[in-house]
């Protein structure tokens, strides 16, 4: 069985669904629960569907959806959004290389390597119990430290995961006899998830380097790189490596031993072009091993055992936070403790001061604000005003909005539900677009508050370009808000999108709350379809969609178009479909390929042509039909593009090495070939659209 058969056979997509759905990371799952109780209405024939895609190269990543959250520097940190099909797919792919990484790796196991560890195809979670290793990496520092191992020093490796290298990642994935093809699979769908879209509008920037955070399989995708690492760590006797996730400790007896295992680890992380953070290498003599490493049950807190003391708990946050600020040391015991405080008036007023010094809170300090059944005026004032200070982190004022949602005296909850109305639909100029979870939060809010229109939210449905924000509005808009009717329009609308995560969604909703499917619904998403059809509102689901007609308005830049391709191939069109997905990979990666991948597929269209149009005769050589005197005078504008595009091509490097006439060597096609021939392709597709019945 080759690799790519492994990815998608149904039992590893069973279980890579399984594993996301035991992800311990609550934070991440939140953002999805909607869109994976709609995927279990159906899971197993999106399993299915996902294998029969994967085979047959029918599938294509989604672009991710980016949340840029505060780090404790004041940096940012991306937190990338998959689909849940391109959840299921990346964890399919990572469970292929964690079978072939493990015999490699498992011998450092809680030795030297204390997270991200492979539990294996037969547990119920994807990775080894994180509370059990850390314990056990806890003990393992006081163990060396009683063995005379006092010297320690951190590596700590600088934007580690928005730093590596996707050709380093391909390095490794040979190293352990990943197939080609898994490979170029993984590469695509990094080369989206990891791209840029949010302050350059609708012009992608695609990147060559960094995996998706938030995900669980990047975790173990990091490993294949690590494991290089690791293994400069681990050579000699005098020092003892030990790495959490990409935390670095190096204990030595001696100040010396530990600079020379520095140096290897600096030179080691070079090599795969990774960079140490020289302000945290601190190298230091142990005073106690316990405060080496960040503990939640070290000292014992009284205030949660054996059971809650509000008061004592209340007390205990307001000394870890004292003057509005958290000593690193203690920032996962304080986090752990504020999970478990009720609401009080002194203990918000001071976490309101928290979230200006460590916006890295905001996520449990809005967690706590929703504990409120209804909070004081005076704190929703405050709250208020800090929403409308000059942005800083979008972020923070979304996880803000999130947890106050529904907590707020209905004063001013009024008057913060215009603010977040103005500043969806009304932005002052020269505000940075808005990030998901913050237009999210602001749709939430104008929907509670009844601050936005049924026609206002139904234009932000269709216009909106970013698909979380898309299936995130469904799960705030309610039948009594705009009336059942408007409800049910909503949410036929979104059926019909043209986004698989929405209308699967979509259709959920309508299932479960019994709302009519309007007629016609063959323009319903497939993913809605396969909803409705195992709830039975629908008997069919129909044929697959042709992919030709989006890749073309994709790498052409065109408008829609309803142009029937199926019809137009008819007994051709799987193979015309197998080319125009291979000329989106191209058209991301390759243009030189995408040009040339371009005329091959203009020849499928032209031989098609000639068929119709000259019957009786034989279709010529593709650079001698294009010149056909029938095919010019009816299609002209048709003909002179695929004209332009064949020289192109005849003079590519990846057709030929020398060009047939000339016998000059040929060139590398760039980008500018392709801005200069793309407005006569869009005058080609039109006419053949308009003249050409399918």
């Amino acid at each position: 069985m080759s690799s790519l058969n492994k990815v998608f056979d149904l039992g590893n997509l069973r279980r890579a669904y399984q594993w996301l759905l035991t992800n311990p990371n609550v934070h991440y799952r939140s953002f999805f629960q909607d869109s994976y109780d709609a995927f279990a209405l159906a899971s197993d024939t999106f399993l299915r569907r996902i294998r029969k895609d994967g085979l047959s190269h029918r599938y294509s990543p989604s672009h991710a959806a980016k949340v840029m959250v505060p780090k404790q520097s004041g940096t940012l940190r991306p937190l990338t959004l998959l689909t849940a099909e391109d959840q299921v797919v990346y964890q399919a792919i990572v469970n292929v290389i964690a079978e072939a990484l493990r015999p490699r790796t498992k011998f450092r196991y809680r030795k030297r390597v204390f997270n991200h560890l492979y539990a294996g195809k037969s547990s119920r979670y994807f990775y080894l119990r994180w509370q059990d290793s850390y314990r056990l990496y806890g003990r393992r520092i006081k163990y060396l430290y009683d063995q005379g191992f006092e010297h320690i020093a951190e590596f700590d490796l600088a934007a580690f995961y928005d730093s590596i290298d996707h050709n380093v990642i391909r390095h490794f994935l040979n190293g352990i006899r990943i197939e080609r093809e898994v490979i170029d699979l993984l590469m695509t769908c990094l080369g989206h998830w990891t791209s840029s879209t949010w302050t350059n509008g609708p012009t992608t920037i695609y990147h060559g380097h960094g995996i998706p955070q938030g995900p669980l399989s990047s975790g173990m995708l990091s490993e294949v790189v690590l494991q290089h690492i690791d293994a400069a760590g681990e050579r000699g006797r005098k020092t003892h490596y030990l790495r959490y996730v990409d935390d670095i400790k190096i204990l030595a007896k001696s100040e010396g031993e530990l600079r020379r295992k520095l140096i290897a680890l600096d030179l080691a992380s070079k090599e795969v072009g990774l960079f140490p953070q020289t302000s945290k290498i601190n190298i230091r003599v142990i005073a106690d091993p316990a405060d080496e490493v960040k503990s939640i049950s070290r000292p014992p807190e009284p205030s949660i055992t054996p059971v809650v003391d509000d008061k004592k708990l209340v007390r205990r946050l307001l000394e870890l936070s004292r003057r509005g600020r958290i000593s690193p040391s203690l920032s996962s015991r304080f986090t752990f403790l504020l999970a478990n405080a009720s609401p009080s008036q002194r203990l918000s007023a001071r976490l309101l001061e928290v979230s200006r010094h460590h916006p890295e809170f905001s996520n449990p300090i809005g967690r706590y604000f929703s504990r409120y059944r209804t909070m004081p005026s005076s704190l929703a004032q405050k709250v208020f005003a800090l929403l409308q200070e000059p942005e800083l982190y979008q972020s923070v004022n979304g996880d803000f909005l999130r947890g106050c949602l529904g907590a707020m005296p209905t004063t001013e909850a009024l008057s913060v539900g215009t603010f977040c109305a103005d500043r969806l639909l009304r932005p002052a100029t020269g505000l940075l677009p808005l990030q998901p979870t913050y237009k999210e939060a602001l749709i939430a809010w104008a929907l509670k508050t009844g601050r936005i229109s049924y026609a206002e939210f139904e234009g932000l449905l269709k216009q909106e370009s970013d698909w979380w924000v898309r299936k995130s509005m469904l799960r705030e808009v309610r039948s009594s808000q705009f009336g059942p009717g408007s409800y049910r329009d909503l949410l036929n609308v979104a059926l019909r999108v043209d986004d698989g995560e929405t209308a699967m969604c979509a259709a959920a909703r309508l299932v479960t709350e019994t709302v009519s499917l309007q007629r016609p619904y063959g323009n319903v998403h497939e993913a809605g379809k396969i909803i409705l059809r195992t709830a039975k509102v629908i008997k069919s689901a129909g044929g697959r969609p042709s992919l030709i007609e989006p890749v073309l308005r994709y790498v052409l830049k065109r408008p829609a178009s309803n142009y029937d391709w199926l019809k137009f191939f008819a007994a051709g069109h799987r193979h015309a479909e197998q080319m125009a997905i291979f000329l989106k990979q191209s058209f991301e990666t390759d243009i030189d390929a995408f040009l040339t991948r371009l005329d091959s597929f203009a020849d499928g269209i032209t031989a098609e042509l000639f068929r119709r149009f000259v019957p009786g005769k034989a279709c010529p050589a593709y650079g001698s039909a294009v010149h056909h005197p029938t095919l010019v005078a009816t299609l002209p504008f048709t003909m002179g593009a695929f004209q332009t595009l064949h020289n192109l091509r005849v003079a590519s490097i990846t057709a030929h090495p020398r060009s047939l006439k000339t016998g000059v060597g040929t060139r590398r096609l760039t980008q500018t070939d392709y801005r200069k021939i793309r407005p006569a392709l869009h005058a080609a597709f039109g006419e053949l659209e308009s003249l050409v019945a399918p």
